[in-house]
């Protein structure tokens, strides 16, 4: 059986290089991030980083420093290559409770049980909802590689991690669940329509 350690490893590496398809395809103008979900998550992250004990094991601060980095440099490549359309009442609104959400998140965030856990998974959903409509309503717009690749780092993060307490256990499980709303959509349109593999990377 592989060691935990290692899954956790190979984790932070697929989930490190998964931005890496999908800045290319921003560049190349093939897909168009939702600038309000970027920001939002680059805020989670950050707060993540900001809140983990350094008491915590290596391969735990290394997912924050990837959760802090990666939606931050998507933001920033937003500025410049993403949606230019002003947000909607929908986007206004996952907005709007997100950031409130990682307010009370923060303001408890050394309460012990899964409030805390529980406030920064309404955060977040907050900022996915605005991309799930938009790879459900337009999965031909959004390539599913780097997605793909978050969903699998995300899914051996919770087959890696040793502690099964809830508290441990439901924010991975959620970025695991989440992920994997993204990439069904992408991946059965593309299988639908025939699209060849080479083509979901960028």
């Amino acid at each position: 059986m592989i060691e935990a350690y290692i899954l956790g490893a190979i984790a932070q590496f697929i989930l490190a290089i998964s931005i890496l398809p999908y800045a290319i395809s921003i560049f190349r103008e093939t897909v168009k991030p939702n600038r309000t979900s970027w920001f939002i998550w680059s805020i989670i992250g950050f707060a993540f980083w900001l809140i983990t004990p350094p008491t915590a094991d290596e391969v735990t601060r290394m997912l924050t420093i990837i959760f802090m980095v990666n939606p931050a440099i998507i933001f920033l490549l937003t500025l410049f290559k993403g949606e230019n359309a002003k947000p909607d009442n929908l986007e206004k609104f996952s907005l709007t409770i997100g950031l409130f959400s990682i307010i009370i998140w923060y303001i408890f965030k050394n309460d012990s049980g899964i409030f805390p856990i529980t406030i920064a998974i309404l955060a977040d959903f907050c900022a996915l909802v605005p991309t799930l409509r938009f790879v459900y309503n337009s999965p031909d717009e959004e390539t599913p590689l780097a997605w793909i690749l978050f969903f699998l780092g995300s899914l051996i993060a919770v087959i890696a991690i040793e502690d099964h307490s809830l508290e441990s256990m439901l924010l991975p499980v959620y970025m695991t669940i989440g992920s994997f709303l993204v990439v069904f959509p992408l991946v059965l349109y593309r299988i639908k329509m025939k699209i060849p593999i080479k083509n979901w990377i960028i």
